[in-house]
């Protein structure tokens, strides 16, 4: 991994990460130089960006530096991020795109969503992590299934939830507080192409067993849910998705991939 710091006087990235806590982050999966929806990373970058101080966010300087600093071969999962409290640094780190998956087992853990900013993706980073890591040590689980305070599903730790329901696309209500996903929202568009219906729905994670549910991000692009674990309200849960994925899932995720641009 090597890390760079915007010198917004030079105009130019300079080597070495900045001091203090992170506060925003925003990561994207490069393919050989190509990118999915680059500019609406960029686009939920800069906006949150500039509300924290980070004036040279959506300058044209700023991106052009970046880019440049992307490999045009090999896989790559870079991060743009500020740092600091008093004086927001903006920063940018290069690193090795990790194994990608197509199905993952998720824990249900029986306490609400821990997030302080749950808009906004950076500073509950770390936090996210640690559950994460719970996950898989003591459940054997990928990933970690996020509930608000009255037990409705919103998203994972790192990725946006979609089911479906026969034919209907199936995405959380809008006002559960959710990070805006900038992959669920590109299939989302993709979905109403199609003619396919969405449905914006708040339901508990019992709810959506049976279902063909996915996580949906920047790296992975689509993976469906191949297992469940942990606690629901009337009953501790451990339950495998039964039957191999349907073809349209893989039909899904061709033309997400198809989505990869070069920047």
């Amino acid at each position: 991994m090597t890390i760079w710091t915007w010198d917004q006087q030079q105009r130019e990235f300079v080597s070495g990460g900045a001091k203090g806590a992170l506060r925003l982050a925003d990561s994207w999966f490069v393919g050989d130089g190509r990118v999915r929806a680059f500019d609406r990373h960029r686009r939920r970058f800069s906006t949150a960006a500039l509300e924290l101080g980070g004036t040279d966010a959506d300058s044209a300087d700023f991106w052009s530096a970046l880019i440049a600093l992307i490999p045009r071969s090999g896989e790559w999962f870079p991060r743009a991020e500020i740092l600091g409290d008093d004086e927001p640094a903006l920063g940018f780190r290069l690193r090795p795109a990790p194994p990608r998956t197509d199905e993952l087992d998720v824990w249900i853990p029986p306490f609400a969503d821990p997030r302080r900013h749950p808009q906004t993706k950076g500073s509950d980073i770390a936090r996210l992590g640690e559950l994460r890591t719970r996950a898989h040590e003591e459940h054997g689980c990928d990933e970690v299934l996020l509930v608000d305070e009255h037990g409705f599903a919103v998203e994972s730790a790192t990725s946006s939830l979609l089911w479906w329901e026969d034919e209907t696309l199936c995405v959380p209500h809008p006002d559960l507080a959710q990070l805006p996903g900038v992959t669920t929202s590109l299939i989302q568009d993709g979905a109403r192409r199609r003619s396919i219906s969405i449905e914006y729905r708040r339901v508990q994670p019992e709810d959506l067993i049976g279902h063909e549910v996915w996580l949906v991000n920047a790296l992975h692009g689509i993976r469906r849910i191949r297992a469940w674990s942990g606690s629901l309200d009337f009953a501790s849960v451990s339950t495998r998705v039964h039957g191999s994925a349907p073809s349209w899932f893989w039909e899904w995720k061709t033309w997400l991939e198809r989505e990869m641009k070069l920047i």
